[in-house]
């Protein structure tokens, strides 16, 4: 048995080839448009940020930064003290949360067509 001259393909093969060459291409292609719409909806995902949100932020982030100090230098406060007062911070934060995930969920439309 010999082997054929490596100059000679078998059509065949040749048409194997192209298709895979082909298909190359093609998921080549899949691939960019995938990574152009995965940047398209990252650029849609950063609109601007809810003003609920800022608030909380705002409303909880500021006391507790000025309460750190205030709390944790002051010779007068008792032991425990910091706490106690980290521990109420903690739980506003998370009823603030609870609270705005509530109101999420009731404002938004009900599927009726699920029963």
């Amino acid at each position: 048995m010999t082997l054929p001259a490596t100059g000679t393909v078998n059509p065949r093969l040749q048409g194997i080839s192209d298709q895979v060459k082909g298909l190359s291409g093609r998921i080549k292609v899949w691939t960019q448009e995938q990574s152009t719409r995965q940047s398209q909806r990252a650029l849609t995902s950063e609109e601007e940020a809810n003003p609920l949100y800022l608030l909380a932020a705002i409303t909880l982030g500021i006391p507790a930064l000025l309460l750190i100090p205030l709390v944790g230098m002051n010779p007068g406060v008792q032991n425990g003290t910091f706490t106690t007062v980290m521990t109420f911070l903690v739980v506003s934060a998370f009823v603030t949360a609870m609270v705005f995930e509530i109101k999420r969920l009731a404002d938004q439309p009900s599927d009726e067509g699920q029963h």
